[in-house]
């Protein structure tokens, strides 16, 4: 058997099949990968990954293994010397084996030149070494596991004819399909259950699991069930006895058997575990209805620069997992929007009325050349009822386009996984809106009521004296009262909250006169009392008598002097709030727009209650104590260079654990109805967050009468954006009710991989010549070494030495 390895070793390391297999795949790798723009090419990608390589690799796998292997049978049995090999004391298992040996190591060896990608790639990224060598390594398993079936399908083609061109031939058609056309036939069912088992049986299917740095046990025994195959059929087609056949036979069945009984492990190798689902997500999906099934419209589609390729690879890679735990359920299309008839622009309008407004796709080529393209980065979840838009792209002013795509692809497993809840969630949550304490109005709050109404039940209600009135509902929102709580309606919120109620409190510090503001330019200002200032120091807050300015704020158009024109000025008493990036309520959502906001002392340190700051002012910032005038007086402001001494106040703080009632030791009101009620003195574990600025959860109206239109919360007229007020509010509630684990879906971090473009750019065309030039040398010397080898045995045995 020794012997025989290593005369096929020397065969194929020495032979022209090897040096074409070697200079064809180094050629085609190095110019694809670092020279040719396009889809393959690394540095044009922009991502420290080899991804791009791992895409390209099976392609040429598919060509050049079958042309490695289609003169090792044909060749022996046209010439007949496999006829002396059998009639000599070898096993034909032996011959196999030794051949699909040498083969193996060859490839092996060709593919382990390439490592020196990895090292360009390391020298490249930004920061020097940021990659995700876990990854890389896994992928480079399910290459080899890859390599290893080609061989056995190269080895069947050699062996079923004697001409090697047919083999060739016959060797890549059955390549091709077996990794491809499981998927172009899963493409004939409707059924999403149909098709996930039809394109498992295809080699690609596991592939593009394993590549991207998971190895479960499932796609590495599909792998070994496909090689064995091959190597049945190839002792089925030979001339192999019986007896081997039936020895395949049998480790096929043994080894299924064995994997029935052991647990589909699963392992993730990349370096911050992100094609790991949570446990909620698993649990989520195994429980979806078995009789429905969801259909996914994914319209992130057309010819896409690879960061939004990516993010589509993201996206079908997060649905592929989703999938595998549904059993099937998912029914996913890809819509290009101006596939039909429309005009583009009917076609844009049409999306615009879906509620997935384009976006403005700008991209500049190697020469320069500017291109604008409208893409569509949403998704649609439709059960037989209702439809959800799933938006994919995070856009947060400030970050680069990399970071937007990263955070982007961080969230889109808690943006599909609410939507599909929120599908299939039978009994609906219940939040109300207090009333009764002049709170801002129905119309101010229009937009939130509608935002919350997809995920809850919106109810609204003043408290009175009933002691059970706020227990069917999963939280309470208490927005911008003006007027006094008494002794029984604080109570009875207390003692709602001490049962495990919870509360958004979005509560003025101070008062001031609309009005007066708008119409003379100045207001005087109060404090805001509203009689909850005991309750929310007993829970762990103050909010301070004061009113903020910032210099991180909006703008707004002032009316001059002689009335006839405006001016925009900055309107430092409306701050853009920057949020925590370490909590779920406020990760990955733009700055929040603030009008009149005062600041926040966290006290009473209890160590039962956990207290995280969500959003902050900027590091320039004034604090106006009342009561002292307000007014738009900005240039007075922009004369004192030290007026902004302040910094990161907070405004917006959530608390979560065990609270201490503020009736502790306080006798009951009298007219509370309690019956056999006892006073709660400590809460059970339960969340709050209190937020000092009303005008977060308000929104503006526009227009008079009919023509009345309500502008979302966030929305900034005058550099007409959209700020991330509406995410905050819905990832508030969310966070409130949320007692299984939702809401840590959105801590969920990916590392970002780029590529320092300046020096790939500067270097583009030495790496290129390096990444062809270096394997093969590398190839070169190991060939060469085999070859000299060689030839110095064959002289020796030729001319043996002759001692006298």
């Amino acid at each position: 058997m020794k012997a025989l390895v290593l005369r096929e070793l020397k065969s194929v390391f020495c032979s022209p099949a090897g040096v074409f297999f070697a200079l064809a795949f180094f050629f085609v790798s190095g110019f694809m990968l670092w020279l040719f723009p396009g889809s393959y090419n690394i540095i044009d990608g922009g991502y420290a990954d080899m991804s791009r390589f791992f895409n390209m690799v099976p392609v040429l796998l598919i060509i050049l293994i079958p042309a490695l292997t289609m003169r090792l049978y044909s060749e022996e049995s046209r010439n007949k010397t496999i006829d002396i090999l059998i009639s000599r004391p070898v096993y034909s298992l032996g011959i196999y084996l030794s051949k699909f040996s040498a083969t193996f190591l060859f490839v092996l060896v060709t593919l382990l030149c390439t490592g020196i990608y990895i090292y360009f790639i390391y020298q490249l990224a930004n920061p020097l070494g940021n990659i995700d060598m876990g990854s890389i390594v896994a992928s480079y398993f399910s290459l080899i596991l890859l390599t290893v079936v080609f061989i056995g399908i190269g080895l069947l083609g050699s062996a079923i004819t004697r001409n090697q061109i047919v083999a060739l031939v016959v060797s890549i058609f059955i390549c091709l399909f077996v990794f491809y056309g499981f998927d172009l036939l899963s493409g004939l069912f409707i059924s999403g259950k149909a098709k996930a088992v039809v394109a498992s049986l295809g080699l690609n299917y596991h592939y593009e699991l394993m590549r991207r740095g998971v190895i479960q046990v499932s796609n590495v025994l599909a792998v070994f069930n496909l090689l064995i195959l091959f190597v049945l059929l190839f002792f089925i087609t030979y001339r192999v006895s019986k007896r081997m056949v039936f020895v395949c036979l049998f480790v096929i069945s043994v080894l299924n058997f064995i994997f029935f009984f052991i647990p589909d492990y699963r392992l993730d190798f990349s370096a911050d575990r992100r094609y790991t689902l949570s446990d909620y997500s698993i649990n989520l999906l195994k429980n979806l209805d078995k009789d429905q099934s969801l259909a996914i419209n994914i319209y992130l589609t057309g010819d896409l620069n690879y960061g939004f390729q990516r993010l589509r690879n993201e996206t079908d890679n997060i649905l592929n997992d989703f999938d595998r735990f549904a059993n099937g359920h998912f029914i996913v299309n890809y819509i290009y929007p101006y596939s039909g008839n429309k005009a583009s622009n009917d076609v844009q309008q049409d999306m615009v009325d879906n509620g997935m407004p384009g976006i403005m796709l700008n991209e500049t080529d190697r020469e320069g050349k500017l291109s604008r393209k409208i893409i569509y980065p949403y998704a649609s979840i439709t059960n037989n009822k209702d439809t959800l838009i799933v938006p994919l792209l995070k856009n947060i002013a400030g970050n680069t386009a990399e970071e937007n795509l990263n955070i982007s692809i961080e969230s889109l497993e808690y943006e599909f996984i609410d939507a599909i809840r929120l599908l299939n969630q039978v009994k609906t949550k219940a939040i109300a809106f207090v009333e009764g304490h002049d709170e801002l109005s129905r119309a101010s709050l229009y937009d939130a009521e509608e935002l919350l109404s997809k995920y809850y039940s919106v109810n609204r209600g003043e408290i009175g004296n009933d002691i059970n009135i706020l227990d069917d509902f999963d939280a309470v929102i208490i927005a911008g009262p003006l007027s006094k709580f008494n002794n029984t309606e604080k109570y009875v919120l207390d003692q709602y909250i001490m049962r495990g109620g919870k509360v958004l409190w979005l509560i003025d510090g101070a008062f001031y006169s609309h009005e007066e503001l708008a119409r003379l330019g100045h207001s005087a200002s109060i404090k805001n009392d509203l009689n909850l200032d005991d309750m929310l120091f007993s829970y762990g807050v103050r909010i301070n008598p004061d009113l903020i300015q910032d210099m991180q704020c909006v703008s707004a158009f002032l009316v001059t002097n002689d009335s006839q024109s405006t001016v925009l000025v900055p309107s430092y008493y409306q701050p853009l709030l920057m949020p925590s990036f370490d909590f779920s309520v406020t990760k990955n959502i733009r700055d929040v727009k603030a009008g009149f906001a005062s600041s926040i002392d966290i006290v009473n340190n209890s160590p039962n209650v956990r207290k995280n700051i969500l959003l902050t002012t900027s590091g320039k910032t004034h604090l106006v104590k009342v009561p002292e005038p307000i007014n738009f007086d900005v240039s007075d402001i922009q004369e004192q260079p030290a007026y902004f001494s302040q910094a990161y106040v907070p405004v917006a703080v959530s608390l979560e654990g065990e609270f201490n009632s503020v009736f502790v030791n306080r006798v009951i009101p009298d007219s509370i109805k309690t019956g056999a009620y006892k006073t709660i003195q400590k809460s059970q574990s339960t969340r709050m967050i209190v937020v000092s600025s009303s005008d977060i959860i308000t929104n503006e109206l526009q227009g008079q009468g009919k023509d009345t239109q309500v502008l979302p919360m966030g929305y900034d007229r005058a550099s007409n954006q959209l700020f991330g007020n509406r995410e905050f509010i819905v990832n508030a509630i969310n966070w409130l009710t949320d007692d299984e684990g939702l809401m840590q879906l959105k801590t969920k971090q990916q590392r970002m991989y780029l590529l320092n473009k300046s020096a790939a750019y500067e270097n583009r065309d030495r790496y290129a010549i390096l990444s062809i030039l270096i394997p093969i040398a590398m190839m070169s010397l190991i060939m060469g070494s085999v070859f000299l080898y060689r030839k110095r045995k064959y002289e020796n045995d030729r001319y043996p030495e002759i001692s006298i």
